[in-house]
């Protein structure tokens, strides 16, 4: 769990319209019961979180790297990160695979 919480006791989730029906997004958030859910496209939300409009996001589906490689860059660069959610490592590009992991996009 990612210490993220607002002055208010909330954060704020950005999510996939498309996933947003996820059980395994239900279960993610079990861990932080004040939230504020957002849906929207992957890069949109990825530099949401770069800018500090929104706090985390976690994918939980599928994405390719065309999908996260520019924002990536973004948000490294605002000082966030994307992790694979398996070992929370940095993001990789040019697997063999161009299949990304469920990831967790957050900036402190």
């Amino acid at each position: 769990k990612l210490n993220v919480k607002k002055p208010d006791g909330t954060i704020k989730v950005v999510a996939s319209r498309s996933h947003s029906n996820n059980p395994k997004l239900d279960n993610f958030l079990i861990k932080y019961p004040d939230y504020k859910l957002v849906k929207m496209g992957s890069s949109i939300k990825i530099c949401l979180v770069a800018d500090g409009s929104a706090d985390i996001y976690p994918r939980l589906g599928p994405t390719m790297e065309w999908d996260t490689a520019a924002a990536h860059a973004v948000v490294k660069f605002a000082g966030g990160n994307i992790y694979n959610l398996e070992n929370m490592e940095e993001l990789t590009y040019n697997k063999s695979s161009l299949l990304n992991p469920e990831f967790l996009v957050n900036h402190l």
